[in-house]
């Protein structure tokens, strides 16, 4: 098939793509918390876990009593929490995660007496990994992010579930922020030595990690390489679409010559500055052809693309200055067309729940709201 010979093409370091995996997409909460928990529920022997948010509410307490009861079983479990993201979350949290046998680590914890850019730094992944499983997309451990099947609030939001040699790599990122991590008791204990991890399948799949401006490359550069070589389409769904020149000129090249490049960003957000912000690229990104939507439904905090149904990326890097600079994140690219199919499927469906901008619009806000836009895009680097 065209799709399998041509994966290369969009691919900006083939020889990292790694062959023999399998994967699944988890297209809302729904699919992904019951993936997690049943992963989690069934451990044998490993468990980390890496997360921005990890909350003191129902669905915090509901993921920290199962990881308690698989560490006195003797599995193993690993979990890193962000200080700034979980900053909400008593530390007795995790001090009883801690009491019951989990390791536990604080990725940068917050010193007020320090200045900003100790602060700025954040680990921004989301991911589990399960005897050989892993889990990669947008989700925190909160009532937020879960659906309102077991009690959450059902933010819009995908993951991915990998098996195969992928995996090993996840796990290696994984020990790498738990080294830089400050344990919450006890001895510093390093994480588990990534061991190799069988074939489960055909896909070849790219694990891309950022670590701030040192790697910003990695994840622009991908989707910039895949940008520049869409011969049909380009769909994006990101909760904070506020990509930086280089991004967004590619973007609008894209459409120029003739592919069809659409962007779901939110309509409702649990930060308007941003949304605020990306207004000021409409205009643009619209006379050249992009069609951007806006999602009507719960709050978007997705961060997905696919072009061609052959490039698909789901994980935690949003299109905005934080995630290219400063942030870790973590993203899967799947070079598959059935993996890419599934996830266009799925854009195309949220299109239906989604308003279209339209020039008009743009051009028809008052002048307030527009210098309100430009004034926070140029301070993007901020929000």
């Amino acid at each position: 098939m065209r799709e399998q010979e041509n994966w290369r093409r969009y691919c900006a370091w083939p020889e990292n793509a790694l062959s023999g995996n399998d994967a699944a997409l988890l297209k809302d909460g729904e699919e992904a918390f019951s993936a997690m928990q049943a992963a989690i529920g069934g451990a044998r022997d490993l468990i980390l876990l890496e997360f921005y948010a990890f909350a003191d509410d129902s669905i915090g307490r509901a993921f920290g009593d199962l990881l308690k009861e698989k560490a006195r079983e003797g599995v193993a479990v690993y979990l890193i929490y962000d200080s700034v993201g979980s900053i909400l979350t008593d530390r007795d949290f995790f001090l009883e995660l801690a009491a019951a046998g989990v390791k536990v680590a604080e990725f940068r914890p917050v010193i007020f007496w320090k200045p900003y850019w100790n602060w700025i730094k954040r680990d921004h992944r989301k991911t589990v990994c399960v005897d050989g499983r892993a889990f990669v997309g947008g989700f925190n451990i909160t009532e937020y992010d879960a659906p309102r099947s077991i009690g959450g609030r059902g933010w819009k939001d995908a993951a991915v579930e990998v098996r195969g040699p992928a995996v090993a790599e996840i796990e290696k990122i994984f020990r790498e922020a738990w080294e830089a991590s400050t344990p919450v008791t006890g001895e510093k204990v390093p994480g588990p030595a990534p061991a190799a991890r069988p074939e489960s399948g055909d896909k070849p799949v790219s694990v891309l990690s950022a670590n701030g401006i040192r790697s910003v490359r990695s994840i622009r550069r991908n989707y910039r390489y895949a940008i520049d070589r869409a011969r049909e389409y380009i769909y994006i769904t990101n909760a904070y679409f506020l990509p930086d020149r280089l991004v967004y000129r590619r973007l609008a090249q894209a459409a120029r010559r003739g592919v069809d490049v659409r962007v779901i960003a939110p309509g409702d957000t649990d930060h308007p500055y941003v949304r605020w912000a990306s207004w000021a690229r409409y205009a643009h990104l619209i006379r050249n052809g992009v069609r951007i939507y806006e999602w009507q439904g719960p709050i978007l905090h997705s961060k997905t693309a696919v072009i061609d149904g052959i490039w698909s990326s789901v994980g935690s890097h949003n299109l905005d200055h934080r995630s290219l600079h400063y942030n870790l994140e973590l993203d899967v690219n799947v070079y598959d067309p059935a993996f890419g199919a599934a996830l266009t499927r799925a854009f195309r469906e949220d299109l239906k729940g989604s308003r279209l901008v339209t020039l008009a619009e743009v051009r028809g806000r008052p002048w307030t709201a527009k210098l309100a836009s430009k004034l926070l895009y140029l301070f993007r680097s901020w929000l």
